[in-house]
């Protein structure tokens, strides 16, 4: 700790979001595919996604960072009792 005691600080509250990616592979079934005009089969890209969504949660998806990034949280307030907050005061070198 420093010597001065004597200190001031404001406090914001923030937030880290973090962006990861997975592959999955959907089959190929009549839950994703649509007829077309022609008579011939398609794929209902809106199912397509739902099915892919639905097999991420899985958990042997792999998945991996591929960004983050801490900002201002856009709801401010006071911090509960039960938060703690780190003060860079004592902690310089952060």
């Amino acid at each position: 700790m420093r010597e001065d005691p004597k200190t001031y600080s404001l406090s914001l509250r923030v937030r880290r979001i973090t962006f990861e990616d997975a592959y999955v592979s959907v089959p190929v079934t009549s839950s994703i595919t649509k007829p077309k005009d022609d008579g011939t089969l398609g794929i209902d890209f809106e199912a397509f996604v739902a099915e892919a969504v639905r097999i991420s949660i899985d958990p042997r998806v792999e998945w991996k960072a591929e960004e983050s990034r801490t900002e201002p949280h856009p709801m401010q307030g006071p911090k509960p009792e039960d938060r703690k907050s780190f003060d860079a005061f004592y902690f310089p070198e952060a």
